[in-house]
């Protein structure tokens, strides 16, 4: 056994220099990922929800359509509907069982406060609390947030730059658990991972947005 020792050691050594590299360095990129700076200091819908997070995020980026041409993919976002354009592939090995549309769907285009939306088909299946949508401004923003409490939401929000150019921004709040092992699990995993998922949707909308014609059609999914 005395492999074991050494090997230990250099996994404690490793992790100690990705946690000092994650706190000093990557952590502040990640949590306002292409965002600037009045992005992350502005109010935005929903922000009064969870009154005293201990978790804030604001990532964006810059879209080529004005935001008529981005809100439609935005409203019609749900497990059961369009999907979240994010990693499909990575969400589906934890059985979220999504699909992400490539085209506009009329059916799913009135989003409206209240509706029920699971994380995920396995978190659903399970009985674990999912999303609520609680703000819906068209053309502007959509809120979502825990349907158990006011812990957590998450939104999306669009601002016209141009005729031709938006701000595509995504902002999460949420308290903290306090539970020693969830808070550590949290810090370690879902702190950034959120911020990954997060950004691959708004990519995500960036790419249909600026990739597909605007007329809404009913064709197959992705």
């Amino acid at each position: 056994m005395k492999w074991f020792k050494p090997i230990l050691k250099f996994f404690g050594w490793a992790f100690l220099l990705f946690a000092f590299y994650y706190v000093a360095f990557l952590k502040s990129f990640l949590m306002g990922w292409g965002s600037h700076k009045t992005e992350r200091t502005n109010y935005y819908q929903g922000d009064s929800i969870v009154a005293n997070p201990g978790y804030v995020n604001t990532l964006a980026i810059t879209v080529n359509k004005a935001p008529s041409g981005i809100w439609p993919w935005i409203a019609q976002m749900g497990l059961n509907k369009a999907g979240f354009y994010t990693y499909t592939r990575l969400e589906n090995i934890f059985g979220c069982d999504l699909h992400n549309a490539n085209t506009i769907h009329p059916e799913w285009q009135n989003p409206r406060v209240g509706e029920y939306e699971p994380v995920c088909a396995s978190a659903a299946n399970n009985k674990m609390p999912g999303w609520t949508i609680s703000i819906v401004n068209p053309g502007k923003a959509i809120v979502f947030r825990s349907i158990q409490d006011s812990s957590w939401t998450m939104g999306f929000y669009v601002d016209s730059i141009n005729t031709n150019t938006s701000r595509l921004i995504t902002r999460m709040r949420y308290n903290t658990p306090k539970k020693f092992w969830e808070y550590i699990a949290d810090k370690m995993w879902l702190e950034w991972a959120h911020c990954i998922m997060q950004r691959g949707s708004i990519t995500g909308i960036k790419k249909r947005a600026e990739n597909n014609d605007p007329k809404i059609s009913i064709l197959g999914t992705l």
